[in-house]
């Protein structure tokens, strides 16, 4: 379906939706585990998924309407598989770009993305000589005033390969300089052009939208008792890119986990979550915990679980400095593998990273036992479309959502256990 008439058949099911009123679920009515019962089902829903939170829609970035909209059509899909979902609405400093960067160096156009909550440069640009900078952790290129010797813009490099977005916080120490990404394949270039003090500009326009909203999407399947399994994978992406692997995919695996345990009393209550402004600072992890703990409810939850790009590779990065879990996933590998239920020459494997990142870090500090999983294996193929226009829906590998899914299913249902 294209996007225009996607967006327009959800905004009507939205508004009729409305006029008719919230309908009763009984959880006893809800059984959708037929959805992922087989493996074919699992990459059809995965097709149709990626279909419409991908190709249905644009970046979903947190303030954007891509986002709400999507929002609304995660809740509704996690509502097929339990009784209690909810839009968990915050607001927050937004930010728009509102005109494509422009980057010269040496009369050279260079390929680059504002971060995500970066000042911008004045009206005439920031203008001045291109200078390496060593500071440890900062940005390696700086555009700096000849005469004040002040950067009039930082400049940072991709990580894996051509530019890439980025994020800083408005409280931030360098928050009040223009702050762009270009890609590895002109490292060489900007390091002569800094040697010899090549001129150089940038120019782009952006703004801060004060009480922008957004929301994380979350699905509850009440158990026989509160304490709480916690899993979830943040539902937003980066305002250039519709990030099938980061980390639409991952979302999709938890709500795959979600219809996989439908119409169940498990003993711990499960929750699904897609957070909301994990690529701007973690902003929708980081309300959900303070939310929970203003409720008194935050010590329940025993068990997180955290998807961050699942899709990189078949080998899962699993961070955790809870060495029960680790023996818990050390098990799951060791009795999957013999069963013939993952293409050989794909296999599962997972590496121990013996400490815990990002959203899944608030949960850990809030006491909660943590796994955070991230993955390798297809580097070259998948780690370069981080945070580009090219992470699409075409590209997600289907071995890694399914065998993410029968390792998730068999950890949550192992984690009732302890």
């Amino acid at each position: 379906m294209r996007r225009r008439r996607f967006i327009g058949a959800l905004g009507s099911s939205l508004a009729a939706s409305a006029a008719l009123g919230p309908l009763p679920l009984l959880a006893a009515a809800l059984d959708s585990r037929h959805l992922v019962a087989t493996p074919e089902a699992r990459a059809r829903y995965l097709a149709r998924m990626l279909d419409m939170l991908c190709t249905g829609f644009g970046p979903r970035y947190a303030g954007s309407e891509d986002y709400d909209l999507s929002a609304e059509l995660i809740r509704r899909e996690l509502a097929l598989a339990v009784p209690h979902t909810e839009l968990d609405w915050f607001e927050f400093l937004g930010w728009r770009l509102l005109e494509e960067p422009v980057f010269y160096c040496d009369g050279r156009s260079l390929e680059c993305y504002p971060a995500f909550g970066s000042a911008w440069p004045p009206e005439q640009g920031a203008r001045g000589i291109l200078r390496a900078r060593e500071e440890e952790g900062g940005a390696p290129f700086a555009i700096v005033d000849p005469s004040s010797g002040a950067a009039a813009a930082h400049v940072t490099v991709s990580a894996y390969g051509r530019a890439v977005t980025g994020a800083i916080s408005p409280g931030h120490e360098g928050a009040t300089v223009p702050r762009v990404c270009v890609g590895k394949q002109d490292v060489s270039f900007l390091q002569q052009a800094a040697a010899e003090g090549a001129r150089a500009r940038l120019h782009f326009k952006a703004e801060f939208v004060p009480g922008a909203r957004t929301c994380n999407i979350v699905g509850t399947l009440p158990g026989e008792t509160e304490e709480e399994i916690l899993v979830f994978a943040h539902a937003d992406t980066q305002y250039n890119t519709q990030g099938a692997n980061d980390n639409t995919a991952s979302l999709i695996v938890v709500l795959m986990l979600a219809h996989a345990v439908s119409g169940t009393r498990p003993r711990r209550t499960l929750t699904f979550m897609g957070t909301g402004a994990e690529e701007y600072n973690l902003l929708g992890a980081l309300h959900y915990a303070a939310r929970r703990e203003a409720e008194g409810t935050l010590d329940r939850i025993r068990f997180c679980v955290n998807f961050d790009s699942l899709t990189y590779g078949p080998n899962l990065y699993v961070h955790t400095d809870d060495p029960e879990l680790v023996r818990v996933m050390d098990a799951i590998h060791d009795d999957l593998r013999p069963h013939n239920r993952f293409d050989p020459a794909y296999p599962i494997a997972f590496e121990n990273q013996p400490f815990i990142r990002g959203e899944a870090r608030i949960f850990s500090d809030a006491g909660a036992r943590t796994i955070d999983l991230n993955s390798r294996g297809y580097d070259e193929d998948q780690l370069p479309l981080w945070h580009r226009p090219e992470d699409t829906a075409e590209t997600v590998p289907l071995d890694c959502v399914e065998n993410s899914f029968l390792v998730f299913d068999e950890y949550l249902r192992r984690l009732q256990a302890l």
